[in-house]
């Protein structure tokens, strides 16, 4: 049974090589990462309306209640909006994710200066804070920054997930031939 389980790290070792490379590719085409990301986003909401709608349409009349079929049909118009407006939710993307930045960073700010008192740490927060006031700036005031953020987070996830998958590979080599060892 171990064994069996531990015999094909090198589908593992594949998955995290792919991955690496498509974490090149999501480094150097950031635009076209944000277009996708974003067409996906608007499928998401768009699906998730539909489902809204089935689910109000299949449940009991007692069941039903009119503002969850309005949220889920305003979900559907504003799912084929973003899929048919991909600039514009590329925009909107960009725009949710800089003041994700610029509010943390002002949060990051406010606490490292009430803890650089106390640790010299707290300077580090700060200055942390005011690159992410920064950033959040450029990011809602420049698509092309967005981008460059939006690709970045993605390309580092699928980057360091590939690594993970590549190391896993081989703990399940070792594992495997240590168990073949002892068999």
């Amino acid at each position: 049974m171990a064994q069996q389980l531990f015999s094909k790290w090198w589908v593992l070792l594949l998955q995290g090589i792919l991955l690496i490379i498509l974490s090149i590719y999501i480094f150097s085409n950031p635009v076209d990462i944000l277009a996708g990301v974003s067409f996906w986003f608007g499928i998401l909401v768009l699906v998730t309306g539909a489902l809204g709608v089935i689910a109000w349409l299949a449940a009991t009349k007692a069941e039903r209640e009119n503002m969850s079929l309005l949220w889920s049909i305003l979900a559907v118009a504003f799912g084929l909006l973003m899929t048919t407006h991909v600039l514009a939710t590329m925009k909107m993307v960009t725009i949710v994710l800089g003041w994700w930045f610029l509010l943390a960073g002002i949060l990051l700010f406010s606490i490292g200066w009430a803890t650089k008192k106390v640790n010299a740490s707290g300077w580090l927060v700060v200055l942390v804070g005011v690159f992410s006031v920064i950033a959040g700036i450029m990011i809602i005031f420049d698509i092309g920054s967005g981008a460059v953020a939006v690709s970045t987070l993605l390309g580092l996830q699928v980057l360091f997930s590939g690594i993970a998958l590549i190391v896993l590979s081989m703990a399940k080599k070792s594992v495997k031939d240590f168990v073949k060892e002892k068999a």
